[in-house]
C-alpha cells in the first residue's frame, strides 16, 4: 500500500516537471517568435523605396549585385533574400538584386568607321566585335564596310557583332613595256598611263635625241602600280 502510494506521488512529480519543462519551451518559442519580423516584399520596387521599407521594419538592406532583366525598369529590385513572408530576427540583413533593365539594345551604324572606333561604339551599347573578314575595296585600310546584325537591328547585349573591313585598294600589277626607242614624250604617257610617274634623266647621245635609250626595270619585268621606273632620254 506505501509503495503504491509512493509511485503515484513520484508519477505526479513527473508529469509536474514534465508540463514545467514543455510550458518553458512553449513559452521560449513564443518569446522569440515575437522577436522575429515578416520580411515585407520589395521586388519591383525601385531601390530606394524598397531600403525604406526594410529599414521601417528594422531590417538592412544590402545590394547585392546587377543583371539584365526584361520585366523590371533599371533601378528595380529583381529579386530578394531572404524571400518576402519569411520571419527573421531584427536587423537581419536583406540582399538584393538590382535590375539593370532590358538586355535588348540596337546595333549601331558602324560602317564607314576604323575598326578601334566601331569598337567602341559597339562596347557603348554592351556587345562585342564578332569575327572579322577582309576584302579589298577602294575604302581606306581598316575601314568598317559591312556588319551583321546590321545597324538598328535589335540584339542583345553580350552578343558580338561580324564585320567586313576594308583592306584598301588592291595593288595592280604590270609587264614592263619595252620603251627603248620611243619618244620621250610617248614613253612617259604610257607609264602615266599605268599608273606610274617616271624618273627621267638625259644623257647626251644625239643620234638618238629625244629619244629613251635606257629603261629600268628592263622590258618584260613584273612592276607594281606607283613603283619606281627610270628612263634616259638622249639629248
Amino acid at each position: 500500500m506505501w509503495s503504491k502510494t509512493v509511485l503515484r506521488i513520484s508519477g505526479i512529480g513527473v508529469g509536474l516537471f514534465l508540463l514545467s519543462v514543455l510550458s518553458g519551451y512553449i513559452a521560449m518559442n513564443l518569446s522569440m517568435e515575437r522577436d522575429r519580423i515578416e520580411v515585407p516584399v520589395v521586388i519591383g520596387l525601385e531601390l530606394k523605396e524598397a531600403a525604406r521599407q526594410l529599414r521601417i521594419v528594422g531590417l538592412q538592406p544590402r545590394m547585392a549585385g546587377e543583371e539584365y532583366h526584361g520585366a523590371f525598369p533599371k533601378g528595380a529590385v529583381v529579386r530578394q533574400i531572404p524571400s518576402g513572408g519569411s520571419r527573421v530576427r531584427r536587423n537581419v540583413e536583406v540582399r538584393l538584386a538590382i535590375s539593370k533593365g532590358s538586355d535588348e539594345t540596337l546595333a549601331p551604324d558602324i560602317t564607314g568607321q576604323p575598326l578601334p572606333q566601331a569598337q567602341r561604339l559597339l562596347a557603348e551599347q554592351g556587345l562585342l566585335l564578332g569575327p572579322t573578314a577582309k576584302v579589298h575595296t577602294s575604302l581606306p585600310t581598316g575601314v568598317v564596310i559591312a556588319q551583321d546584325p546590321s545597324a538598328g537591328f535589335p540584339t542583345r547585349r553580350g552578343s558580338a557583332v561580324s564585320v567586313l573591313i576594308s583592306l584598301g585598294e588592291e595593288d595592280r600589277f604590270y609587264v614592263m613595256p619595252n620603251l627603248v626607242g620611243q619618244g620621250e614624250e610617248e614613253a612617259v604617257a604610257i607609264l602615266k598611263e599605268m599608273g606610274i610617274e617616271p624618273r627621267v634623266t638625259y644623257q647626251s647621245f644625239p643620234a638618238q635625241a629625244r629619244r629613251v635609250v635606257l629603261q629600268e626595270p628592263l622590258f618584260g619585268t613584273r612592276i607594281k602600280e606607283k613603283e619606281e621606273v627610270s628612263l634616259v632620254v638622249a639629248e
